[in-house]
């Protein structure tokens, strides 16, 4: 017998996810997501399974091109709130219509700091 540590027993803790899509930072920049309140201070500890749920609707292989897929329907949802508002969101916009989808697909909503660029 040999001692593993938390990874090699199935202890180590779910991996951090970004809920804003990363691909989309500078979106987000423009919206007021700079230092302190950056789009990596906004990850939640979510298990593997659950993430790729989320972006294949159940099914990894579909990945992105699921239409309920998470980052296409947070940035649909987002657009959408723009266009209907005539004008760019504010950051607090932002961060309720997030949250409102969150709770949606079950997305925990206890943030972690996530890696960086």
């Amino acid at each position: 017998m040999h001692a593993t540590g938390k990874a090699g027993s199935g202890m180590s803790e779910a991996p951090k996810h970004h809920v804003m899509p990363q691909e989309h930072r500078e979106w987000f920049e423009r919206r007021g997501f700079k230092g302190p309140m950056d789009i990596d201070h906004f990850c939640v500890r979510m298990e593997k399974s659950h993430h790729e749920a989320i972006h294949g609707g159940g099914n990894w292989k579909l990945g992105r091109t699921w239409p309920h897929e998470w980052n296409r329907m947070i940035m649909e949802a987002l657009r959408e709130a723009e266009v209907e508002a005539g004008r760019m969101l504010t950051r607090n916009q932002v961060l309720n219509i997030v949250a409102a989808r969150m709770k949606r697909y079950d997305v925990p909503a206890k943030f972690t700091k996530g890696r960086s660029r």
